[in-house]
């Protein structure tokens, strides 16, 4: 079993999906009333929607993993897949109660079974949990065969599974619900991106906007494909206007700057990422990387400054520490040093938090090869140690030439 991933990440990832994003916003009683309600609520349908209420009070304060507690308690309700967490001595109710608070919950107004069982599924998959997030998906799928949202879920999880025709069925059953719904082309650019089919993904993503024009990261993603395809004004323009019509999103503001790199403008860049730490309150830990990055990068010849990157990705850390980009990075400066131990122990813990399969294996990769080095150094130290003494001066010399 794994955590989940950083709080911004989920928070991009939900924002995408244009029902949860408006489910997330509407109003509803505070987390404190409604977990007074709970105290006194029977198990049943009423306590499902309690349930389903609190869980969406705490994505919206982004309080995830209590989040994820309270979909699981709701679908427990009436599935066995809802015990996730459930101690193997604490007994659930049984089937026919679970069968009879399906048939009053489907009956309802408010959020459906179907979708509280896709909602457990997303943070099941969202925590590597993937043979149990397909069964809530399948599930989900079985009580509401139209529901688009999960077929958009599950076709990114075929994805991560490697199974390419799988996800891309998913996403032509889907259109074929709802042929407007932007959410689907949002996704699956994103898929076409992965499969560097960009000119499709353009497509796609050109699409979503139209159709929902508050989406945010069909909009970036779309800056993102127009600069691979070495579009860089329509890239510009799309980043422009993203960062205009949400002047107060970090991801807009840090996807902009990171855009800025790549076309050289480092000062411009390095704004964006202050900006993007200041409407965030200092949270954004991927903006202190990046600003950490750019201290490693200085412009008109002046030496890298090791201390202030060192600085910026403590400051992520301490942000965020799921941010699994701030410790590769921080092993990558601990290399630098030949502070072998650190970066093996940096390293780790990226490992703990990496989800894609490329980036794992490269990571693991480098894990092995600095562990390989301090191995050396702890059985042989009067040998390796005057090397490492060497390479250090070297790189002392280089950075103050």
């Amino acid at each position: 079993m794994r955590c989940l991933p950083s709080a911004s990440f989920i928070a991009t990832f939900v924002d995408s999906f244009r029902k949860i994003r408006e489910l997330i916003r509407s109003a509803r009683p505070s987390t404190a009333e409604l977990t007074s309600a709970l105290e006194s609520a029977a198990d049943g349908a009423a306590r499902a929607a309690l349930l389903v209420q609190r869980a969406l009070g705490r994505m919206q304060a982004r309080e995830y993993e209590d989040a994820f507690r309270d979909w699981a308690s709701a679908v427990s309700l009436i599935s066995a897949l809802g015990d996730v967490d459930r101690p193997p001595a604490a007994a659930g109710p049984s089937d026919k109660q679970r069968q009879s608070t399906l048939q009053m919950w489907s009956s309802a107004d408010g959020p459906s079974p179907a979708f509280a069982m896709s909602m457990l599924g997303m943070f099941l998959h969202l925590r590597g949990n993937y043979d149990q997030a397909m069964s809530c998906y399948d599930e989900a799928l079985k009580l509401d065969p139209k529901a688009t949202e999960v077929l958009i879920k599950r076709s990114s999880l075929w994805f991560e599974k490697e199974q390419v025709p799988k996800a891309f069925a998913d996403f032509d059953k889907a259109i074929a619900i709802d042929p407007k719904q932007a959410d689907i082309f949002c996704h699956r650019g994103q898929l076409h991106m992965l499969q560097q089919d960009l000119q499709k993904a353009v497509t796609d993503l050109k699409k979503s906007v139209k159709l929902d024009n508050g989406s945010l990261l069909s909009r970036l993603q779309l800056g993102m494909a127009h600069h691979r395809l070495k579009q860089l004004a329509e890239a510009r323009a799309v980043f422009q206007e993203a960062e205009a019509r949400f002047p107060d999103s970090p991801d807009a503001l840090n996807y902009h700057g990171e855009f800025l790199v790549e076309t050289g403008d480092l000062a411009g860049a390095a704004e964006k990422f202050r900006k993007a730490l200041d409407v965030s309150g200092g949270c954004f830990a991927i903006s202190h990387v990046n600003l950490g990055v750019l201290d490693l990068h200085q412009e008109g010849g002046h030496s890298p400054d090791i201390e202030g990157a060192l600085a910026r990705f403590a400051q992520a850390i301490e942000a965020d520490a799921l941010c699994e980009t701030a410790h590769v990075h921080m092993a990558h400066l601990m290399l630098q040093q030949n502070k072998w131990a650190e970066a093996v122990a940096c390293f780790d813990k990226a490992l703990a938090l990496l989800r894609v399969k490329q980036e794992v294996e490269e990571t693991y990769a480098m894990r092995e090869a600095a562990a390989a080095q301090l191995s050396l150094l702890t059985s042989a130290p009067d040998i390796y140690e005057p090397v490492m003494e060497r390479q250090r001066a070297l790189m002392a010399g280089m950075q103050m030439g």
